[in-house]
């Protein structure tokens, strides 16, 4: 593979992780008020994004070698339904239990 385009591919992974980060940022706004949290409770929410975002990235390599890019790609599509759909129907945080 061509340096440019590895180069290229580091670059949008880049991008997009600075993405995420800017949505959760955006989203706090609307999840702190609607759920009570803390500034702990934030950091902690915002924390977790970014985490399963970076181990998403250190294991999708070796998952798409081992079952095919095709099969994580939807099982990584479906992961996200179900968190959005158990996301919308949370009626609190665990620490507001």
């Amino acid at each position: 593979m061509s340096f440019k385009i590895l180069v290229g591919i580091a670059a949008l992974g880049g991008l997009l992780f600075g993405y995420d980060t800017g949505v959760i940022s955006g989203a706090l706004l609307f999840i702190r008020t609607e759920f009570h949290l803390s500034p702990t409770m934030q950091g902690v929410v915002a924390g977790i994004a970014l985490i399963g975002a970076a181990l998403g990235a250190v294991f999708a390599g070796s998952l798409s070698d081992r079952f095919g890019r095709r099969t994580v790609l939807v099982a990584t599509g479906l992961v996200f339904v179900v968190g959005a759909i158990i996301s919308a129907l949370a009626p609190a945080t665990p620490a507001s239990l």
